[in-house]
């Protein structure tokens, strides 16, 4: 251990009132933060129902997901196909927060769905249904075909965008919209892949 204080250390020392009560401070922020977030992902979750698709959200590790009713289960009606978005607030408002926001069509639920067919086999329909741009742009080198077949980061986002995003819930909004959107360029594939599965 060392014996011996930083320069940053000393600074601290000397202000200590004053980096108390911008800890403090922050930690206010954070929570007004969480505010911010829910809001925003109530108002998508509100278009994403006029759009016909069903949605969660988590405020904790900011992240929404959606899904059309023919990706649900009959009974419980929870999906067993959806795609995910998480990570777009900055990294200190969540540990669990990645290096960018992330997005995934999810299949990890997909057994519940009651498929004859596995969720490997529903991973590579999907991928087969993709163009080779899409398969290339969706094609995260974390992508596993039996619960995450296709997914890509938002590498274009840096820690300042996302700051600014929720300091600007309007810029929050569009961004998580304009993702959503986005994966509905993968709509047609996962419906398609369905259409190949046959119901137990």
């Amino acid at each position: 251990m060392a014996n011996r204080y930083t320069d940053v250390d000393l600074m601290i020392l000397k202000r200590w009132d004053e980096v108390k009560a911008l800890r403090e401070a922050f930690d206010d922020l954070l929570s007004r933060m969480e505010g911010v977030i829910e809001g925003s992902l109530k108002k998508v979750a509100t278009i994403l129902e006029d759009r016909k698709l069903s949605s969660d959200m988590d405020i904790k590790r900011p992240s929404i997901w959606f899904w059309k009713h023919d990706w649900e289960t009959r009974s419980k009606k929870e999906p067993g196909i959806c795609f995910k978005l998480f990570d777009f607030a900055p990294i200190d408002y969540s540990k669990a927060a990645g290096d960018y926001p992330t997005m995934w069509l999810i299949t990890e639920e997909f057994g519940k769905l009651r498929m004859r067919e596995s969720s490997e086999d529903f991973g590579r329909a999907v991928r087969a249904a993709l163009s080779p741009e899409l398969l290339t742009k969706w094609g995260h080198e974390d992508a596993d075909l039996s619960n995450l077949p296709v997914g890509r980061e938002c590498t274009n986002v840096s820690e300042s965008d996302r700051v600014r995003m929720v300091a600007e819930p309007d810029a929050l909004d569009k961004f998580v919209i304009d993702r959503l959107d986005e994966f509905m360029e993968l709509a047609p594939a996962v419906d398609q892949a369905l259409q190949k599965m046959t119901r137990r």
